[in-house]
């Protein structure tokens, strides 16, 4: 979510007080400042877009980030404001809880768990931008002197477009399994929210031999953007791509993801592509590492849409920046799911 959207969730939150906002207010101070600063991540990518892909929504969207931003917080506004430190750490908690579960609700995902798990967890419910979000929290802007008896409006309503949003899923999920024919406890659907169109959906179904992908359009009923990815058993080479340092990085980073493989000129090419973020019939997310003839990785990349970043090599030398080595045709195909040995496209 952006951070417009974060801080105003956040006034919103602050709004309870029942006090005028104002930025002289430290209750308001703890609560916006809880509400945007997990977003601090983004300075890692003054080290490359590589690292911030990392990094972002990794330990500072992380409940212990929460609990230690929100002990900064308070400190800080009870050196400048005086007042009571728990107070200012329970409205900055609030904030910084907030932030997590609006970024939770998206198929970006949060590392909730860090340190322990690096694992994403995604509530797969609102894009990245929501709009309807902006509209709802924005009055709260033109009645600062009072914006208590709003509050209870607002945060109700924000509730309740969840739930909407919750329920419009699920409708289109039972759609999408009637169209498709999909088998109980044998074929497997995802839908997530579509980069763009809060009435759009991007689905996932998978087939034991194909993943199918396309976008439903919830008020048109249609469907359109269609196509299919097939599926094969994986080979030697793919099984060690998943356990190399991209691979790993990859995995951890979505649980939706399909993995292709192909020999080119004595090399073995594997592609991963992160499943989430569809555009028409192309991947917002993708790595490609080159193996040689011993099945050693010597080049890595990572995809992020027309953009292509070399990763490191296991031998830690730098690799020149290729677009054309990524975008080899595509001769053979296999798919696995995150942490299981068989075969599988994507996890649910």
């Amino acid at each position: 979510m952006d951070p417009l959207t974060h801080a105003l969730v956040g006034i919103g939150i602050g709004a309870l007080s029942g006090e005028a906002l104002s930025p002289y207010n430290p209750i308001y101070c703890a609560v916006v400042m809880g509400s945007v600063v997990p977003d601090i991540d983004i300075i890692s990518m003054l080290k490359g877009d590589l690292t911030l892909v990392r990094n972002h929504r990794g330990a500072s969207h992380s409940l212990s980030g929460f609990l230690l931003f929100s002990l900064f917080t308070a400190g800080v506004l009870m050196i400048d404001f005086g007042g009571s430190f728990w107070v200012y750490f329970l409205w900055a908690l609030a904030g910084t809880f907030s932030h997590g579960l609006l970024d939770f609700l998206n198929s970006y995902g949060i590392s909730l768990f860090w340190p322990i798990s690096n694992k994403r967890l995604a509530g797969n419910l609102l894009t990245l931008t929501d709009p309807l979000f902006f509209i709802i929290t924005a009055p709260l802007i033109f009645v600062y002197s009072n914006p208590y008896p709003f509050s209870y409006i607002i945060i109700p309503l924000l509730g309740f477009y969840i739930l909407l949003r919750w329920l419009m899923r699920k409708r289109a999920e039972n759609l999408l399994k009637k169209q498709f024919n999909i088998l109980p406890g044998k074929e497997k659907i995802a839908v997530l929210p579509a980069l763009k169109g809060t009435a759009s959906w991007d689905f996932l179904i998978d087939k034991p031999r194909e993943v199918i992908l396309g976008t439903f359009n919830f008020f048109g009923k249609t469907i359109y953007n269609t196509f299919s990815l097939n599926k094969k058993d994986p080979t030697p080479v793919l099984l060690k791509a998943l356990q190399t340092a991209p691979g790993k990085f990859f995995r951890q980073f979505t649980s939706y993801y399909h993995a292709i493989q192909w020999e080119e000129k004595g090399k073995s090419f594997v592609k991963l592509l992160d499943l989430r973020f569809k555009i028409r019939s192309d991947f917002f997310y993708k790595i490609t590492m080159v193996f040689n003839e011993n099945q050693h990785l010597e080049t890595a990349y990572f995809h992020r849409y027309r953009q292509s970043i070399p990763i490191y090599s296991r031998y830690e030398i730098p690799m020149p920046h290729s677009h054309k080595a990524a975008a080899t045709t595509e001769k053979a195909s296999s798919s696995v799911e995150q942490n299981e040995p068989e075969p599988r496209t994507f996890s649910l």
